[in-house]
């Protein structure tokens, strides 16, 4: 692929086509608040592998997933927070993953760890005991095989530290 100036390669707009989430546009996600986290999670995955795209990631997956208005627009808020306070955010989750060095934390698990924070801490009104349940099936769908009890664990503490009601 020929070099293209670097004002024309920031401004390319990108599809969603990754392979790694399968037929993202046909499956169909719940009409909920759930359904909202996993629209804003993979939202967060596209930006991570063409970061400033979130707004665009937002609206495509939005679009081809079907959720009202109201929905997206809370994932938009989750994971807006979550991009904005993106070096508050991994600072806490490097601070209290004790024995698990940043890079041998997978993409997938840090980004759950990071849409769940950015609600515990950004969003209002949703009880943290609802946020780390929410991560925890996110784990569970998206992470390997042990992730939700990582994602678990570590939202927990950072819970009880905060003096957050689990």
């Amino acid at each position: 692929m020929a070099d293209l100036p670097e004002e024309e390669s920031t401004q390319r707009q990108y599809r969603w086509d990754d392979a790694e989430w399968g037929n993202a546009e046909q499956e169909q996600i719940p009409q909920t608040r759930s359904g909202a986290r996993q629209l804003a999670l993979r939202a967060l995955y596209w930006e991570s592998a063409n970061p400033g795209q979130l707004s665009e990631a937002l609206s495509q997956l939005g679009e081809a997933c079907g959720l009202t208005t109201q929905l997206r627009l809370f994932a938009e808020q989750v994971a807006q927070a979550a991009v904005t306070h993106r070096v508050e955010l991994d600072e806490l989750i490097r601070e209290n993953a004790t024995n698990w060095a940043p890079e041998r934390i997978a993409r997938l698990d840090g980004l759950i760890l990071r849409l769940a924070l950015a609600e515990l801490l950004h969003v209002e009104d949703i009880p943290a005991r609802v946020t780390i349940h929410e991560a925890v099936e996110l784990a569970k769908s998206y992470g390997g095989g042990q992730s939700y009890r990582f994602v678990n664990g570590l939202l927990d503490a950072i819970a009880r530290k905060r003096s957050l009601e689990v």
